[in-house]
Protein backbone atom coordinates (compact mmCIF):
# COMPACT_ATOMS: atom_id res chain seq x y z
CA UNK A 1 0.00 0.00 0.00
CA UNK A 2 2.91 2.04 0.95
CA UNK A 3 4.53 1.87 -2.68
CA UNK A 4 0.86 2.45 -4.54
CA UNK A 5 0.34 6.16 -2.59
CA UNK A 6 3.91 6.89 -3.68
CA UNK A 7 3.34 6.39 -7.26
CA UNK A 8 -0.41 8.48 -6.57
CA UNK A 9 1.65 11.24 -5.17
CA UNK A 10 4.38 11.65 -7.37
CA UNK A 11 1.65 11.20 -10.53
CA UNK A 12 -0.54 14.17 -8.65
CA UNK A 13 3.04 16.44 -8.61
CA UNK A 14 3.48 15.98 -12.37
CA UNK A 15 0.11 16.72 -12.80
CA UNK A 16 0.41 20.33 -11.26
CA UNK A 17 3.61 20.82 -13.31
CA UNK A 18 2.50 22.08 -17.29
CA UNK A 19 1.04 19.44 -23.35
CA UNK A 20 4.03 17.40 -24.85
CA UNK A 21 2.98 13.81 -26.97
CA UNK A 22 5.17 10.93 -27.55
CA UNK A 23 5.93 11.30 -31.08
CA UNK A 24 4.34 8.17 -33.35
CA UNK A 25 6.16 5.26 -34.61
CA UNK A 26 8.86 2.49 -33.67
CA UNK A 27 10.48 2.55 -30.25
CA UNK A 28 12.62 -0.14 -28.00
CA UNK A 29 12.67 0.00 -24.08
CA UNK A 30 13.54 -1.45 -21.38
CA UNK A 31 12.64 -1.54 -17.11
CA UNK A 32 14.58 -2.54 -13.75
CA UNK A 33 13.22 -2.40 -10.39
CA UNK A 34 11.52 -4.39 -7.52
CA UNK A 35 8.97 -7.03 -7.67
CA UNK A 36 6.55 -8.17 -4.81
CA UNK A 37 5.10 -11.39 -4.35
CA UNK A 38 2.29 -10.82 -2.29
CA UNK A 39 2.54 -13.84 -0.21
CA UNK A 40 1.73 -13.11 3.57
CA UNK A 41 3.10 -15.04 6.77
CA UNK A 42 0.08 -17.11 7.03
CA UNK A 43 1.01 -18.49 3.44
CA UNK A 44 4.54 -19.83 4.53
CA UNK A 45 3.33 -20.99 8.00
CA UNK A 46 0.06 -22.60 5.93
CA UNK A 47 3.30 -24.51 4.08
CA UNK A 48 5.28 -25.30 6.98
CA UNK A 49 1.76 -27.08 8.09
CA UNK A 50 1.49 -28.72 4.57
CA UNK A 51 4.48 -30.79 5.30
CA UNK A 52 2.44 -33.48 6.71
CA UNK A 53 1.57 -34.15 3.11
CA UNK A 54 4.82 -35.06 1.98
CA UNK A 55 5.58 -37.14 4.83
CA UNK A 56 2.54 -39.31 4.84
CA UNK A 57 2.85 -41.23 7.72
CA UNK A 58 3.26 -38.46 9.87
CA UNK A 59 0.52 -37.67 12.31
CA UNK A 60 0.87 -34.20 14.24
CA UNK A 61 3.16 -31.88 12.28
CA UNK A 62 4.39 -29.14 14.37
CA UNK A 63 5.39 -25.87 12.59
CA UNK A 64 8.81 -24.28 14.36
CA UNK A 65 9.03 -21.42 11.98
CA UNK A 66 8.25 -20.26 8.86
CA UNK A 67 9.88 -17.88 6.82
CA UNK A 68 9.12 -16.24 3.28
CA UNK A 69 11.27 -13.16 1.00
CA UNK A 70 8.80 -12.16 -1.38
CA UNK A 71 10.82 -9.22 -2.76
CA UNK A 72 13.35 -9.70 -5.78
CA UNK A 73 14.60 -7.97 -8.56
CA UNK A 74 12.78 -7.93 -12.06
CA UNK A 75 13.04 -6.16 -15.51
CA UNK A 76 11.47 -6.46 -19.14
CA UNK A 77 12.45 -5.15 -22.70
CA UNK A 78 9.99 -4.61 -25.10
CA UNK A 79 9.23 -3.28 -28.71
CA UNK A 80 6.21 -0.56 -28.81
CA UNK A 81 4.39 1.76 -31.90
CA UNK A 82 3.15 4.94 -30.69
CA UNK A 83 -0.44 5.82 -32.31
CA UNK A 84 0.05 9.71 -32.11
CA UNK A 85 -0.33 11.25 -28.93
CA UNK A 86 -2.91 9.25 -26.84
CA UNK A 87 -1.96 5.40 -27.41
CA UNK A 88 0.41 2.94 -27.90
CA UNK A 89 0.63 -0.88 -28.22
CA UNK A 90 4.06 -3.06 -26.89
CA UNK A 91 5.07 -6.19 -26.47
CA UNK A 92 8.32 -8.29 -25.03
CA UNK A 93 9.63 -10.46 -22.36
CA UNK A 94 8.63 -9.86 -18.76
CA UNK A 95 10.76 -11.78 -16.06
CA UNK A 96 9.09 -11.30 -12.78
CA UNK A 97 11.86 -12.67 -10.13
CA UNK A 98 10.94 -15.35 -7.43
CA UNK A 99 9.85 -15.64 -3.80
CA UNK A 100 11.26 -18.43 -1.05
CA UNK A 101 9.48 -19.99 1.54
CA UNK A 102 11.44 -21.67 4.48
CA UNK A 103 9.94 -24.08 7.02
CA UNK A 104 11.31 -25.92 9.93
CA UNK A 105 9.44 -28.11 12.83
CA UNK A 106 9.10 -31.41 14.22
CA UNK A 107 6.54 -33.92 13.89
CA UNK A 108 5.00 -37.57 15.85
CA UNK A 109 4.37 -40.64 14.34
CA UNK A 110 1.17 -42.57 15.35
CA UNK A 111 1.52 -45.70 17.35
CA UNK A 112 -0.92 -48.10 18.81
CA UNK A 113 0.90 -49.06 21.79
CA UNK A 114 3.13 -47.36 24.08
CA UNK A 115 6.76 -47.32 22.07
CA UNK A 116 9.58 -48.64 23.22
CA UNK A 117 12.62 -46.82 23.75
CA UNK A 118 14.58 -48.14 20.29
CA UNK A 119 11.30 -47.59 18.48
CA UNK A 120 10.93 -44.47 15.72
CA UNK A 121 8.53 -41.85 17.46
CA UNK A 122 8.83 -38.35 15.60
CA UNK A 123 11.84 -35.99 14.57
CA UNK A 124 12.63 -32.69 12.81
CA UNK A 125 12.17 -31.42 9.34
CA UNK A 126 12.93 -28.79 7.01
CA UNK A 127 11.59 -27.84 3.71
CA UNK A 128 12.93 -24.75 1.03
CA UNK A 129 10.04 -23.51 -1.40
CA UNK A 130 11.14 -21.17 -4.19
CA UNK A 131 8.51 -19.81 -6.63
CA UNK A 132 9.62 -17.86 -10.29
CA UNK A 133 8.13 -16.73 -13.28
CA UNK A 134 9.35 -14.99 -16.66
CA UNK A 135 7.45 -14.51 -19.91
CA UNK A 136 5.44 -12.81 -22.48
CA UNK A 137 3.81 -9.39 -22.67
CA UNK A 138 1.64 -7.85 -24.54
CA UNK A 139 -0.03 -4.52 -23.42
CA UNK A 140 -1.88 -1.77 -24.64
CA UNK A 141 -1.22 1.79 -23.23
CA UNK A 142 -3.23 4.78 -22.98
CA UNK A 143 -1.96 8.05 -22.55
CA UNK A 144 -2.74 11.63 -21.16
CA UNK A 145 -0.38 14.26 -21.58
CA UNK A 146 0.47 16.26 -18.69
CA UNK A 147 2.89 19.32 -19.98
CA UNK A 148 5.71 19.71 -22.17
CA UNK A 149 7.54 16.94 -21.20
CA UNK A 150 5.62 14.55 -18.63
CA UNK A 151 2.86 11.74 -19.95
CA UNK A 152 0.43 10.21 -17.59
CA UNK A 153 -0.21 6.56 -18.97
CA UNK A 154 -1.83 3.35 -18.11
CA UNK A 155 -1.26 -0.21 -18.86
CA UNK A 156 -3.63 -3.09 -19.74
CA UNK A 157 -2.52 -6.43 -21.12
CA UNK A 158 -1.72 -10.06 -21.17
CA UNK A 159 1.11 -12.19 -19.31
CA UNK A 160 1.77 -15.67 -21.06
CA UNK A 161 4.05 -16.69 -18.00
CA UNK A 162 6.63 -20.20 -17.45
CA UNK A 163 6.02 -20.24 -14.16
CA UNK A 164 8.14 -22.48 -12.00
CA UNK A 165 8.18 -24.23 -8.28
CA UNK A 166 11.53 -26.45 -7.00
CA UNK A 167 11.37 -27.42 -3.06
CA UNK A 168 13.47 -29.48 -1.10
CA UNK A 169 12.34 -31.43 1.88
CA UNK A 170 14.38 -33.56 4.59
CA UNK A 171 13.02 -35.43 7.79
CA UNK A 172 15.40 -36.81 10.60
CA UNK A 173 13.60 -39.79 13.01
CA UNK A 174 14.34 -40.04 16.71
CA UNK A 175 13.30 -42.77 19.41
CA UNK A 176 11.79 -42.30 22.44
CA UNK A 177 15.19 -42.61 24.25
CA UNK A 178 15.92 -39.90 26.43
CA UNK A 179 18.06 -38.02 25.44
CA UNK A 180 16.23 -38.78 21.76
CA UNK A 181 18.93 -40.85 19.38
CA UNK A 182 18.19 -40.67 15.45
CA UNK A 183 16.82 -43.39 13.97
CA UNK A 184 17.58 -44.79 10.52
CA UNK A 185 19.03 -42.69 7.59
CA UNK A 186 17.85 -38.93 6.87
CA UNK A 187 14.65 -38.65 4.54
CA UNK A 188 15.30 -35.94 1.63
CA UNK A 189 12.98 -35.22 -1.36
CA UNK A 190 13.33 -32.78 -3.62
CA UNK A 191 10.81 -31.92 -6.53
CA UNK A 192 10.33 -29.52 -9.53
CA UNK A 193 7.04 -28.34 -11.22
CA UNK A 194 6.43 -25.90 -13.84
CA UNK A 195 3.32 -25.06 -15.99
CA UNK A 196 2.28 -21.97 -18.49
CA UNK A 197 -0.40 -19.76 -17.98
CA UNK A 198 -2.21 -16.52 -18.70
CA UNK A 199 -2.83 -13.89 -16.98
CA UNK A 200 -4.23 -10.59 -16.60
CA UNK A 201 -1.81 -6.95 -16.56
CA UNK A 202 -2.71 -4.06 -15.32
CA UNK A 203 -0.93 -0.67 -14.13
CA UNK A 204 0.03 3.21 -14.35
CA UNK A 205 2.89 5.35 -14.24
CA UNK A 206 4.25 8.69 -15.40
CA UNK A 207 7.25 9.29 -18.13
CA UNK A 208 9.31 12.09 -18.52
CA UNK A 209 10.75 12.93 -22.23
CA UNK A 210 14.21 14.28 -22.24
CA UNK A 211 13.94 15.02 -26.47
CA UNK A 212 12.00 13.17 -29.13
CA UNK A 213 14.08 10.10 -28.85
CA UNK A 214 15.11 9.55 -25.26
CA UNK A 215 12.22 9.28 -22.82
CA UNK A 216 12.24 7.67 -18.68
CA UNK A 217 9.61 5.87 -17.31
CA UNK A 218 8.31 5.66 -13.32
CA UNK A 219 5.59 2.67 -13.36
CA UNK A 220 3.92 0.25 -10.87
CA UNK A 221 2.22 -3.08 -12.63
CA UNK A 222 0.48 -5.73 -11.33
CA UNK A 223 0.75 -9.44 -12.90
CA UNK A 224 -2.42 -11.26 -11.65
CA UNK A 225 -2.48 -15.43 -10.07
CA UNK A 226 0.89 -15.99 -11.18
CA UNK A 227 1.56 -18.96 -8.51
CA UNK A 228 -0.44 -20.45 -6.04
CA UNK A 229 0.22 -21.56 -2.11
CA UNK A 230 -1.84 -24.06 -0.34
CA UNK A 231 -4.67 -23.14 -3.03
CA UNK A 232 -4.27 -18.68 -2.56
CA UNK A 233 -3.22 -17.19 -5.65
CA UNK A 234 -0.38 -14.82 -5.46
CA UNK A 235 -0.09 -11.48 -7.33
CA UNK A 236 2.86 -9.75 -8.23
CA UNK A 237 3.85 -5.91 -8.25
CA UNK A 238 6.47 -4.71 -10.50
CA UNK A 239 7.81 -0.97 -9.20
CA UNK A 240 10.06 -0.41 -11.96
CA UNK A 241 12.35 2.58 -13.49
CA UNK A 242 12.55 2.10 -17.51
CA UNK A 243 14.01 4.30 -20.52
CA UNK A 244 12.62 4.21 -24.02
CA UNK A 245 14.25 5.38 -27.52
CA UNK A 246 12.01 6.20 -30.23
CA UNK A 247 13.13 5.83 -34.15
CA UNK A 248 12.16 8.15 -37.51
CA UNK A 249 12.89 11.73 -38.11
CA UNK A 250 13.87 13.73 -35.44
CA UNK A 251 11.33 16.45 -36.79
CA UNK A 252 8.52 16.20 -38.20
CA UNK A 253 8.13 17.53 -42.20
CA UNK A 254 5.38 20.47 -42.01
CA UNK A 255 3.52 21.48 -45.24
CA UNK A 256 4.99 25.25 -45.34
CA UNK A 257 2.44 27.65 -47.13
CA UNK A 258 2.37 29.98 -49.53
CA UNK A 259 2.76 33.88 -49.14
CA UNK A 260 -0.71 35.02 -48.57
CA UNK A 261 -2.18 36.78 -51.92
CA UNK A 262 -1.89 40.57 -52.00
CA UNK A 263 -5.05 42.10 -51.73
CA UNK A 264 -6.22 44.74 -54.15
CA UNK A 265 -5.56 48.05 -53.42
CA UNK A 266 -5.93 51.28 -54.43
CA UNK A 267 -2.88 52.78 -56.74
CA UNK A 268 -0.59 54.93 -54.54
CA UNK A 269 -0.96 58.77 -56.06
CA UNK A 270 2.09 59.74 -58.58
CA UNK A 271 4.40 61.80 -57.40
CA UNK A 272 3.69 65.89 -58.20
CA UNK A 273 6.15 65.91 -60.87
CA UNK A 274 6.49 62.92 -63.26
CA UNK A 275 9.49 60.91 -63.59
CA UNK A 276 10.26 57.44 -64.07
CA UNK A 277 8.32 54.94 -62.46
CA UNK A 278 10.15 51.47 -64.35
CA UNK A 279 7.30 48.91 -61.99
CA UNK A 280 4.60 51.59 -61.99
CA UNK A 281 4.48 51.57 -58.36
CA UNK A 282 4.13 55.36 -58.21
CA UNK A 283 7.75 55.62 -56.50
CA UNK A 284 10.54 57.08 -58.96
CA UNK A 285 13.13 54.58 -59.86
CA UNK A 286 15.81 57.45 -58.06
CA UNK A 287 14.08 56.13 -54.91
CA UNK A 288 12.71 53.01 -55.85
CA UNK A 289 14.69 50.17 -53.97
CA UNK A 290 12.77 47.28 -54.84
CA UNK A 291 12.36 48.38 -58.53
CA UNK A 292 10.25 45.37 -59.43
CA UNK A 293 7.35 45.55 -57.14
CA UNK A 294 3.98 42.77 -58.64
CA UNK A 295 1.72 45.20 -60.27
CA UNK A 296 -1.16 46.14 -57.58
CA UNK A 297 0.94 45.95 -54.55
CA UNK A 298 0.57 48.66 -52.05
CA UNK A 299 4.52 50.05 -51.02
CA UNK A 300 6.11 51.90 -48.62
CA UNK A 301 7.79 55.15 -49.55
CA UNK A 302 10.81 52.89 -50.64
CA UNK A 303 8.78 51.40 -53.68
CA UNK A 304 8.83 47.62 -51.35
CA UNK A 305 5.56 46.08 -51.09
CA UNK A 306 4.03 46.45 -47.55
CA UNK A 307 1.50 43.22 -47.65
CA UNK A 308 3.73 40.22 -48.03
CA UNK A 309 3.58 37.40 -45.59
CA UNK A 310 5.88 34.78 -44.96
CA UNK A 311 5.02 31.70 -41.91
CA UNK A 312 7.09 29.51 -40.14
CA UNK A 313 5.67 25.73 -39.09
CA UNK A 314 6.58 24.37 -36.38
CA UNK A 315 6.53 20.47 -35.04
CA UNK A 316 3.52 19.17 -32.16
CA UNK A 317 4.67 20.90 -29.09
CA UNK A 318 7.99 22.41 -30.17
CA UNK A 319 9.66 25.80 -30.27
CA UNK A 320 12.47 24.44 -32.94
CA UNK A 321 12.80 25.88 -36.17
CA UNK A 322 13.13 23.23 -38.99
CA UNK A 323 15.11 23.18 -41.72
CA UNK A 324 12.86 24.59 -44.52
CA UNK A 325 11.98 27.41 -41.94
CA UNK A 326 15.77 28.56 -41.33
CA UNK A 327 16.08 28.51 -45.57
CA UNK A 328 13.22 31.19 -45.48
CA UNK A 329 14.26 33.04 -42.79
CA UNK A 330 17.91 33.61 -44.39
CA UNK A 331 16.37 34.78 -47.32
CA UNK A 332 14.29 37.67 -45.27
CA UNK A 333 17.31 38.42 -42.97
CA UNK A 334 19.36 39.23 -46.52
CA UNK A 335 16.27 41.23 -47.70
CA UNK A 336 15.51 42.69 -43.96
CA UNK A 337 19.76 43.97 -43.63
CA UNK A 338 19.72 45.43 -46.79
CA UNK A 339 16.47 47.51 -46.57
CA UNK A 340 17.54 48.73 -43.14
CA UNK A 341 14.45 50.72 -43.06
CA UNK A 342 12.14 48.14 -42.56
CA UNK A 343 10.59 47.15 -39.19
CA UNK A 344 7.69 44.51 -38.37
CA UNK A 345 6.21 41.87 -35.98
CA UNK A 346 6.95 38.08 -35.50
CA UNK A 347 3.31 36.75 -34.16
CA UNK A 348 3.34 33.13 -32.80
CA UNK A 349 0.56 30.88 -33.20
CA UNK A 350 -0.38 27.49 -31.78
CA UNK A 351 -2.98 24.35 -32.37
CA UNK A 352 -5.62 23.96 -29.52
CA UNK A 353 -3.99 20.75 -27.83
CA UNK A 354 -3.44 21.66 -24.30
CA UNK A 355 -3.67 24.12 -21.77
CA UNK A 356 -4.95 27.43 -22.66
CA UNK A 357 -1.64 29.39 -20.99
CA UNK A 358 0.77 27.10 -21.83
CA UNK A 359 0.15 27.55 -25.44
CA UNK A 360 -0.02 31.17 -24.63
CA UNK A 361 3.52 30.30 -23.75
CA UNK A 362 4.44 28.16 -26.43
CA UNK A 363 3.39 30.87 -28.95
CA UNK A 364 5.85 33.75 -27.46
CA UNK A 365 8.99 30.83 -27.40
CA UNK A 366 7.92 30.05 -31.34
CA UNK A 367 7.74 33.71 -32.17
CA UNK A 368 10.84 34.84 -30.02
CA UNK A 369 13.19 31.93 -31.79
CA UNK A 370 11.98 33.64 -34.59
CA UNK A 371 13.50 36.99 -33.76
CA UNK A 372 16.42 35.40 -32.32
CA UNK A 373 17.36 33.52 -35.75
CA UNK A 374 17.05 37.38 -37.72
CA UNK A 375 19.41 38.86 -34.70
CA UNK A 376 21.83 36.09 -35.56
CA UNK A 377 21.82 37.07 -38.88
CA UNK A 378 22.31 40.53 -38.78
CA UNK A 379 18.83 41.85 -38.58
CA UNK A 380 19.26 44.49 -35.68
CA UNK A 381 17.17 44.36 -32.21
CA UNK A 382 13.98 45.78 -31.92
CA UNK A 383 13.11 45.89 -35.94
CA UNK A 384 10.82 43.33 -35.52
CA UNK A 385 8.93 42.57 -32.24
CA UNK A 386 7.78 39.31 -30.90
CA UNK A 387 4.37 38.50 -30.44
CA UNK A 388 1.89 35.51 -28.98
CA UNK A 389 -1.21 34.73 -29.92
CA UNK A 390 -1.42 31.25 -28.46
CA UNK A 391 -4.40 29.29 -29.53
CA UNK A 392 -6.79 32.42 -30.29
CA UNK A 393 -6.17 32.88 -33.84
CA UNK A 394 -6.29 29.69 -36.27
CA UNK A 395 -6.01 29.71 -39.81
CA UNK A 396 -8.17 26.72 -40.20
CA UNK A 397 -10.22 23.85 -38.06
CA UNK A 398 -7.89 22.05 -35.50
CA UNK A 399 -10.25 19.02 -36.12
CA UNK A 400 -7.59 17.62 -38.24
CA UNK A 401 -3.67 16.97 -37.75
CA UNK A 402 -3.17 18.42 -41.36
CA UNK A 403 -5.41 21.90 -39.62
CA UNK A 404 -3.33 21.77 -36.70
CA UNK A 405 -0.28 21.85 -38.55
CA UNK A 406 -0.88 24.64 -39.87
CA UNK A 407 -1.98 26.43 -37.47
CA UNK A 408 1.42 25.95 -35.41
CA UNK A 409 3.37 28.71 -37.20
CA UNK A 410 5.18 32.51 -36.76
CA UNK A 411 3.93 35.06 -39.11
CA UNK A 412 5.95 38.26 -40.41
CA UNK A 413 4.86 41.39 -41.44
CA UNK A 414 5.86 44.65 -41.72
CA UNK A 415 4.78 47.55 -39.61
CA UNK A 416 5.93 50.49 -41.34
CA UNK A 417 3.25 51.07 -43.73
CA UNK A 418 0.63 52.36 -41.58
CA UNK A 419 -2.41 49.59 -41.48
CA UNK A 420 -3.59 47.40 -44.38
CA UNK A 421 -6.35 48.26 -46.49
Amino acid sequence: MTHRLTLIAVAVLVAMSATAAERSGFYIGGDVGQSNWNVSQRDADAWAAGIADIMGTVATVTPDKGELSDTDMTYSLFVGYQFGPYFAIEGGWMDLGNENIKATGTYELDHVSPPTPTTAVGGSYSSHAKFESSGWQISALPMLPLGESFNLFGRLGYYMGDNKVSADFSAQNYNAATPPVAVGAPYAEKFHESDSSGSFLWGAGVSYTWNQRVTARLEYGNVADVAETNGDKTDVERFTLGLVYRFGAVEEAMPVAAAAPAAPVAAVAPAPTKCADADNDGVCDTVDRCPNTPAGDRVGPRGCSCDVTIRTHFAFDSAELTAEDKAELDRVAARLTELEFVDGTATGHTDDVGEEAYNQKLSERRAQAVVDYLAAKGVAAGRITAIGMGETKPLVDNATEEGRAQNRRVTIRRTDCGPAN
